[in-house]
């Protein structure tokens, strides 16, 4: 579950970021249309906005890409571990089990790291400087240079994961111990 809500706020962090021209285009937050607002920019400032717009969500494409791949990835390989876990109950299972979910939690650790880092650097080039002021300039401020709701969002549902596959790893440490007992 933690899992697809990494994947839902990848993906809204990218079009909520995408700005008002990427809306009209058809790409932007779904419901936002042109029809049920005001569209403040006009002439040479939108053609501005709509390049800004174009460049900053080309910058952040990879963002969303690799957001994708790291949340489908481990989400489809912890749903495998989770059914080979029920259909085996081995002590090599577990051992199996315990390296997975701790190289998981490596993995989501160092992933959420570098998505921040690279969230971080994006929202301080000119492009986005320059795409605040602009949007500002309209009366828009909650189009800023910030960290997104959204970003920080990705960032707690994957430290949650992390807390989360630390705990599978005592916990299956914990019954590979049983296992053992039981077993000998």
């Amino acid at each position: 579950m933690l899992n697809f809500l990494v994947l839902v706020c990848v993906v809204t962090s990218h079009m909520t970021l995408s700005g008002l021209s990427s809306a009209s285009s058809g790409f932007g937050s779904g419901s936002l249309t042109l029809s049920t607002m005001s569209f403040p920019f006009q002439g040479e400032e939108m053609r501005q906005v709509m390049e800004l717009d174009q460049q900053f969500s080309f910058m952040r494409a990879p963002l969303l890409y690799g957001g994708l791949a790291v949340s489908v990835v481990l989400g489809t390989l912890t749903l495998a571990v989770l059914v080979g876990g029920a259909r085996f109950v081995h002590c090599s299972w577990l051992l199996l089990e315990m390296l997975f979910h701790a190289l998981a939690a490596g993995g989501y650790l160092a992933s959420v790291g570098v998505y921040l880092h690279f969230a971080l650097k994006m929202n301080a080039t000119e492009i986005c400087l320059l795409r605040a002021r602009l949007y500002a300039r309209n009366g828009m401020t909650w189009m800023n240079c910030d960290v997104s709701g959204t970003d920080g969002a990705v960032a707690a549902f994957a430290v949650l994961l992390v807390v989360f596959y630390f705990a599978s790893v005592v916990l299956a440490a914990h019954q590979y111990r049983v296992a053992s007992r039981l077993k000998g």
